[in-house]
């Protein structure tokens, strides 16, 4: 499983290095389900994705929505949205369709990395 390192550009704060890319079908059909808990620096991207739920999920997470940026360099995303400490077993799914992809941090990653929409950040890997 492909795996990045995603850094903000605001600040050059690393907001994970341990990021699993879900390209693969099965892996975006259980993403983070199972998991108890995240370190600070692992996550999840979700390309081509711009709604998520929590369904089955045991920990609450920051959700981040991200698309290319408009600046035209290769690797870099802007956040669109924020949405922290995400509960899990929402109801009803979460989306931001100005989105193309989305980034699963754990709780307090994205406030710990001062993210904040149009912010950029970069994928390294």
């Amino acid at each position: 499983m492909r795996r990045i390192r995603v850094v903000s550009l605001k600040n050059q704060r690393v907001i994970a290095d341990k990021c699993l890319v879900a390209d693969r079908f099965f892996v975006r059909l259980r993403g983070l389900i199972g998991k108890s808990s995240l370190s600070r620096t692992e996550g999840m991207w979700f390309p081509r994705c711009s709604s998520v739920h929590t369904w089955w999920m045991s920990m609450p997470i920051d959700v981040v929505f991200l698309r290319r940026s408009r600046s035209g360099r290769p690797g870099t995303w802007e956040v669109t949205s924020v949405h922290p400490s995400v509960r899990p077993w929402r109801l009803l799914p979460l989306g931001d369709w100005n989105s193309s992809d989305v980034l699963e941090l754990a709780a307090g990653a994205a406030e710990e990395g001062s993210l904040l929409p149009g912010d950029e950040v970069e994928c390294i890997g």
